[in-house]
């Protein structure tokens, strides 16, 4: 053996160990980095120097030739990572819809003494004070107030919610923004990283980068990883590869004529199939585009919005139906105003924002005389002067809405019904418990003098079926009411009238929300619909935080730094490392002998 292997081996020995104290050190230097996972030099030995043949010597054994580092191997478990990733997509979930709703609560504000539900309860209120004192014009001034207050609280929720599913809407777009840039990052440390790997080398640190990405990704949207040999991975959106080696397909936005992103593939224009992560909660918490055929989104803030535009329906028509049959103080003529309080729109079985529509008619807010809160005209002379202060029935009505509004009316109208010929046959049917009930009233011995007699001959033919209906004559309108929810409408309503009016006609039910039920109780259950979402929302969340804790804590027991460890092994190597230089001055002074020393006995 020479001494020249010896030399080697302990050069070998000091510059392996200094290999392992750089891993050791860069562990360190990398203990509160986020993604980086724990390096470990793997120490082997060497070829040995020979290997004993026929024609080679034999000896005792092979001669060792020192150490070397065979892999700088990063500590992963796989396994984990996809647990996490997995978890990932949900908690990015939850946490999406309960930042939404966190927002509608605030919006809703209840209960609070600012809420809806207490300017409707003051709305309902001052209907009541009018009932008592319709003369009194600070009270209808009131009235008119509170229903100016209402519309504007209508207003400002339904522009709330708006402007919370626009901003939703906008960061759709910026989450879509993320995906594209993660996939592209993906796709160049995926050549980086082949590069590296073909030169035989092994690119821990753009590994760790690329499952920093990785983990980021899934929480934004779910996704399917795989990886080659070569270290390159390819993942999966929706059935579609978004990475796949060096190459990258890119995710766009298109949006409908209302500003709603609906997302597409960059290339084909196909809709992205979004199953997880925050983008999908996002999409369920701002709901579908016009664009989208089909979806199963929950569609959480235009529910919201709907269910407050019924809300707003069924108190502008509701409160208009009762108002239009009533008397104001500047009404002189025998018949009802007719005016409705709130603005009401021509079709009101077209789609509408009600919320943002309703506001109080002009011709009540500028004067509050125009409230019609009496049932029938009263005409007094005070003071020589004429007043009509009404008996305050129709305001009572108004403010029993609160506790009842289901009292189903259906208008039937016509233009001008001439009440001197109402002297023919009347019929229609009636559709009530699943049933049809054909109802003929026939001509009468003397004309009808008005519709009350009118709506008395209909009120007769409907007691005699023993139907739940009743009707009422309203300025120039037959109205139908029941609290019957089984109740489905009239058709084939014939009144024979002059040319000049033509049939009567009867429109389709125009209500809003769910029967039998107050607007208090129909409001509180939209919060309380929020407040059940919130809490489960706060759930999911906490639930997949404490999971995705556990999976991390697990994860940094393989994957993490222990200082304690490393603090060991650099003691570990620090002592090879020294023992190593020792064994080579050992060697250099035996050669030293070797040269000075030899030859030099016996001179």
């Amino acid at each position: 053996m020479s001494n020249f292997l010896s030399l080697e081996i302990g050069k070998r020995s000091i510059m392996t160990h200094q290999t392992a104290l750089s891993v050791t050190g860069h562990n360190v230097a990398n203990a509160n980095t986020a993604g980086y996972t724990r390096q470990v030099a793997n120490l082997v030995t060497t070829r040995p120097y020979y290997t004993p043949t026929l024609t080679a010597n034999s000896g005792v054994g092979q001669l060792g030739t020192g150490v070397e580092v065979a892999t700088l191997e990063r500590i992963r478990d796989s396994f984990l990572d996809g647990q996490i990733r997995n978890e990932n997509k949900t908690l990015g979930y939850w946490e999406a819809i309960y930042d939404t709703l966190a927002k509608i609560e605030v919006i809703l504000n209840e209960p609070s003494e600012n809420g809806l539900r207490t300017v409707m309860d003051q709305f309902w209120e001052s209907w009541q004070d009018l009932s008592a004192h319709p003369e009194n014009e600070s009270v209808r001034a009131v009235v008119v107030q509170r229903g100016a207050a209402l519309a504007d609280a209508f207003n400002h929720i339904h522009k709330q919610l708006t402007e919370l599913r626009e901003d939703v809407n906008a960061f759709v777009q910026v989450k879509v923004n993320e995906i594209n840039s993660i996939a592209q990052q993906l796709a160049d440390l995926n050549q980086q990283i082949l590069s590296i790997t073909i030169a035989g080398k092994q690119p821990n640190d753009l590994l760790d980068k690329r499952d920093l990405l990785l983990d980021e990704l899934s929480k934004i949207v779910d996704i399917t990883v795989n990886y080659d040999q070569y270290g390159m991975v390819s993942v999966q959106l929706g059935g579609r590869p978004l990475v796949q080696g060096k190459d990258h397909a890119l995710l766009d936005t298109v949006a409908d004529t209302k500003g709603m992103f609906q997302v597409i593939w960059a290339d084909t224009r196909a809709v992205a199939r979004i199953d997880g992560g925050e983008l999908r909660g996002l999409l369920d918490a701002r709901g579908a585009t016009e664009l989208d055929t089909s979806s199963n989104y929950k569609e959480i803030i235009p529910n919201m919005i709907d269910q407050l535009n019924q809300l707003a329906k069924t108190i502008i028509l509701r409160t208009n139906e009762i108002h239009r049959g009533g008397f104001s103080l500047n009404n002189q003529s025998l018949f009802p105003d007719g005016l409705n309080f709130f603005v009401e729109p021509a079709n009101v079985n077209s789609d509408y924002e009600w919320a943002a529509l309703i506001r109080v008619e002009d011709a009540i807010y500028n004067d509050p005389k125009n409230i019609a809160a009496a049932r029938y005209h009263t005409w007094d002379t005070v003071n020589g002067e004429e007043t009509n202060a009404g008996d305050g029935a129709v305001a009572l009505l108004i403010a029993q809405l609160k506790h009842d509004y289901n009292n189903a009316q259906y208008t039937a109208r016509s233009g001008n019904i001439i009440t001197s010929h109402f002297d023919d046959l009347i019929s229609f049917t009636v559709h009530i418990q699943g049933n049809s009930y054909d109802i003929t009233i026939p001509p009468p011995a003397t004309p009808y003098s008005d519709l009350n007699q009118l709506a008395d001959a209909i009120q007769s033919a409907l007691d005699s079926q023993g139907l739940s209906l009743r009707v009422r004559s309203e300025g120039s309108q037959l109205v139908f009411y029941t609290g019957d929810s089984s109740f489905a409408g009239i058709s084939s309503f014939s009144l024979a009238l002059p040319p000049s009016t033509g049939d009567l006609a009867v429109q389709t039910p125009t209500g809003g929300m769910v029967r039998f039920a107050t607007t208090d109780d129909f409001w509180r259950s939209i919060c309380a619909q929020v407040g059940v979402m919130s809490q489960e929302s706060v759930r999911m969340v906490r639930n997949q935080e404490i999971l995705l804790n556990e999976l991390e804590n697990k994860r940094q027991s393989v994957s993490g730094v222990s200082l304690d460890e490393e603090m060991t092994n650099m003691i570990k190597f620090q002592h090879a490392y020294n023992a190593a230089s020792r064994y080579i001055t050992a060697i250099d002074e035996a050669i030293e002998v070797i040269i000075n020393r030899m030859g030099l006995v016996g001179r």
